[in-house]
């Protein structure tokens, strides 16, 4: 199944926030333990360097664990290569609600802090977001992801 298409339009300085349900054709939420996820944003498809990788994972979760998963940007300059790049806060938390509490079938919620999108450069971008468990992969959505310059600094 192709991904979605779903462009994004955020703020340079503000955190973010992006929540998807992810379900099969009968619009029942699909089960993500297991899952790992990623999502990254680049300034063009073909371009090496990212502006943001954010991950999650539901691998080894029982019942009241947290779910593991990070943000990392470009700092001040902006782009990194894999591997690189500054650590910031956030993540992708598989079966979670809206509002970050875990136990929502088909959830997946996306998370990145200010300090981190403020180091974003403003334009239009390209990203996608993916699960995989074993060597299964799914694309779940992608597109532009639009940063609007900040004014107050």
């Amino acid at each position: 199944m192709a991904a979605g298409e779903y462009d994004i339009i955020t703020e340079q300085g503000a955190s973010f926030l992006l929540y998807l349900k992810y379900q099969d054709s009968d619009e029942t939420g699909i089960t993500l333990d297991a899952y790992t996820s990623s999502m990254q944003v680049r300034r063009s498809i073909e371009d090496t360097d990212l502006l943001l990788h954010i991950t999650g994972s539901t691998m080894g979760i029982t019942s009241g664990d947290v779910h593991t998963g990070s943000v990392t940007g470009g700092g001040s300059t902006g782009e990194f290569v894999a591997g690189s790049g500054v650590a910031g806060s956030g993540q992708i938390k598989l079966g979670s609600s809206a509002a970050g509490a875990t136990g929502t079938t088909g959830g997946i919620l996306v998370t990145i802090d200010a300090d981190t999108m403020a180091n974003v450069p403003r334009g239009k971008h390209f990203y996608d977001l993916e699960i995989r468990s074993g060597n299964s992969v799914d694309k779940i959505i992608r597109g532009r992801f639009e940063v609007i310059p900040e004014v107050t600094r």
